[in-house]
């Protein structure tokens, strides 16, 4: 079959630097599904790339046309649509009517439901251009960004306004018809060719290897440590297309101001690397030009501008530090949190209190003191002037104020690690005090975000951070091994916002499902899938014993006593679904008439307290393999010769009461091993 290649190449005014790769990433994988959605199969790659000024996707290997696609459309039970003697009714006639086909063409499946009948249809394979010609305008809408703006009438929003595009399938033009948006005019072409023209303009990682490169030839005739600050190098990589470098440098007396000052001020307002030497910050910099330039006179604008920029920075400290930071408190009644979640003051009393909450759950009331300080000293820097110029400082300006104003070591770097880790990436809270503070940030963004109705997250779209502080949260607890049921942590924090939440529906169970999503997430890979559902719905939501009991069940998958312990699940757990309305109390030995039931029942009191021992010391193989010995036969040797629902109901309730108590033995602790699909013991 013939392939083509397919380019889409979208140019635009100059895009924040921080907007693009997220963007190209996005378009990227809407070909993906939109391919998949439309039957387009393909075997060579997508690949993205993107500058400031355009955005290009390139996918290789497309067929001509998609794959012809057959669709079973289901009609009435078998039993409707044909009579005893095997001949079409009226309702059959009318289904084969109605979707154009012959009685004839009727066929029946097999379903869950039972019996049906079906009929196929094949719809005619269409050509790809058509359908990329379909696709692109709405891939291209869809990508998401930050800010969106109007810039005509057509009501069309993107990041910057669009200046054209280009598409290409081989040699052809695909004609894009998006709103005012003009079409690329370019002699015909292959996209590969068109591509190659464009080469290390368009290439990011390319892009960045250079500039890395630039860079570190200044830094080796400087003689300063070799390192770069990756962030800024990526931003910058978005901001040039023609790369060159100088070195700059400004007074010394600069260097008085803390190192994340001087960080902050030359990435803020001119995108400048700082340069150390032996760990320390020297009185050098280094900038990216975008082209050739006069570096002579460049140089003096620059060190002009960072002059300016430090002097303010100086007159900030300098103001901010003349009083102990702790006065700067009662000034958060005046700053919004979020409009309907009250100001930043209630959210320090809400933090100083679950701060205390925690610390006693987790056995750390050592801390409890410090712990409650710095949850009342962490937003006061949001008032100073430095964090006003420098929102990216928040925290970081907190644990240096706190220090100058003569608090202890552990608030101040509790204060200033409290808002990490704000991406995946980021690093955790080195300190328990920090760790503490920040996961009780993070459960009130949370609570109060997704308790105030605030849109479901999806995709790309979480505005308020919802999934980045879940995902903060479950990765603080894990590195520090925190033991504590989140359920009772959300319940104090929504308990804590009072009347302030308004959100339909179980606000408890909608914060655990996004810690869920994000446990999952860190999880990875686990099959089956069905397992992690069945941890989910055992035991206390511990985060630490969740990640422990996932992993311990996942690697005994396939053993044969944890299929026998499932099999136990099973079959004790079907016999109690149809009891649900049953009140079902305590075993009562006087009641027994079968041998079986004696038998069972003395296997459960045998092995009870090993099975509960291996449980609580979290030797979860250990206790899977013990229950299987107690229960899988005899279990089996009572359902066969014992029948449960019984006429005469205390005996009834007597036997579903010693299934309840196997049946729970396992699952409140450990897993409900009866989610998991088609369990066979081998």
């Amino acid at each position: 079959m013939e392939h083509r290649d397919f380019l889409l190449e979208i140019n635009v005014e100059e895009l924040p630097a921080g907007y693009v790769r997220d963007a190209a990433a996005s378009m990227k994988t809407a070909f993906r599904r939109g391919l998949d959605s439309f039957h387009v199969g393909f075997n060579g790659r997508i690949l993205d790339f993107g500058t400031k000024n355009s955005l290009v996707c390139y996918i290789e290997n497309l067929p001509l046309k998609q794959e012809e696609v057959s669709q079973e459309i289901l009609g009435p039970p078998k039993r409707i649509a044909f009579d005893e003697k095997g001949n079409p009714t009226k309702q059959a006639v009318g289904f084969a009517k109605n979707q154009g086909v012959k009685t004839e063409d009727l066929k029946v499946r097999q379903t869950p439901k039972g019996e049906y009948v079906v009929i196929e249809k094949k719809e005619k394979a269409r050509d790809t251009k058509d359908i990329l010609r379909e696709m692109t305008p709405g891939i291209i809408k869809g990508i998401r960004f930050p800010k969106t703006m109007k810039w005509d009438d057509s009501g069309l929003r993107f990041a910057r306004p669009i200046e054209s595009v280009l598409a290409l399938f081989g040699n052809e033009d695909v004609d894009i018809k998006i709103d005012s948006v003009p079409q690329k005019k370019i002699r015909p072409v292959a996209p590969a060719k068109y591509l190659k023209t464009l080469g290390k303009l368009i290439d990011w990682d390319v892009r960045k290897k250079e500039i890395k490169g630039l860079i570190l030839g200044v830094v080796k005739g400087l003689r300063a440590d070799h390192g770069v600050d990756e962030n800024l190098l990526d931003e910058v990589t978005f901001m040039v297309t023609s790369p060159d470098v100088f070195a700059g440098e400004f007074d010394k007396k600069f260097l008085d101001l803390p190192g994340d000052v001087l960080r902050a001020s030359m990435a803020k307002h001119q995108r400048v690397f700082p340069v150390s030497r032996n760990g320390k910050l020297i009185n050098k910099f280094i900038a990216v030009l975008d082209g050739r330039r006069n570096k002579k006179l460049v140089r003096k604008v620059y060190e002009n501008i960072l002059e300016a920029k430090l002097k303010d920075s100086l007159f900030f400290f300098d103001e901010d530090t003349k009083r102990p930071l702790s006065e700067n408190i009662f000034q958060l009644k005046d700053l919004i949190f979020q409009k309907d979640l009250g100001n930043m003051f209630e959210k320090i009393e809400r933090l100083k209190a679950l701060c205390g909450f925690i610390c006693d759950k987790v056995g750390e009331r050592p801390l409890k003191k410090d712990s409650e300080r710095a949850a009342e000293l962490s937003k006061a820097d949001l008032v100073t002037h430095m964090v006003g110029e420098f929102p990216s400082l928040q925290g970081v300006m907190g644990g240096e104020y706190a220090l100058k104003s003569g608090e202890n070591k552990t608030v101040a770097q509790a204060v200033r690690e409290h808002y990490l880790p704000q991406g995946m990436d980021d690093p955790l809270p080195e300190t328990r005090a920090g760790a503490i503070l920040a996961l009780m940030d993070k459960i009130d963004n949370v609570v109060g975000f997704s308790g105030m109705g605030a849109e479901k997250i999806s995709g790309s779209f979480d505005p308020f951070g919802i999934r980045r502080n879940a995902l903060g949260f479950v990765r603080i607890v894990k590195d520090k091994g925190f033991r504590f049921d989140c359920e009772d942590l959300i319940h104090k924090a929504i308990e804590l916002y009072r009347d302030k939440l308004n959100v339909p529906g179980n606000l408890k169970d909608k914060v655990v499902d996004y810690l869920k999503d994000r446990i999952e997430f860190l999880m990875g890979d686990v099959r089956p899938l069905e397992l992690k559902r069945a941890v989910w719905e055992s035991g206390c939501f511990d985060i630490c014993d969740i990640f422990n009991r996932i992993r311990a069940l996942a690697s005994i998958k396939d053993k044969t006593y944890f299929l026998e312990a499932a099999k136990v699940v099973e079959r004790t757990g079907n016999i109690l679904k149809g009891a649900k309305k049953e009140k079902i109390g305590a075993v009562d030995e006087r009641l027994f008439k079968e041998d079986p039931e004696r038998s069972v029942w003395k296997a459960y009191l045998d092995s009870k307290d090993k099975i509960q021992g291996l449980i609580d010391e979290e030797q979860y193989k250990d206790a899977t393999g013990e229950y299987a010995r107690a229960f899988y036969r005899v279990v089996h040797d009572f359902f066969d010769k014992v029948l449960v629902n019984v006429e005469d109901r205390a005996l009834r309730l007597n036997r579903l009461a010693i299934m309840k108590a196997i049946n729970t033995l396992y699952t409140e602790r450990v897993a409900d091993l009866a989610l998991l699909p088609q369990i066979v013991v081998k």
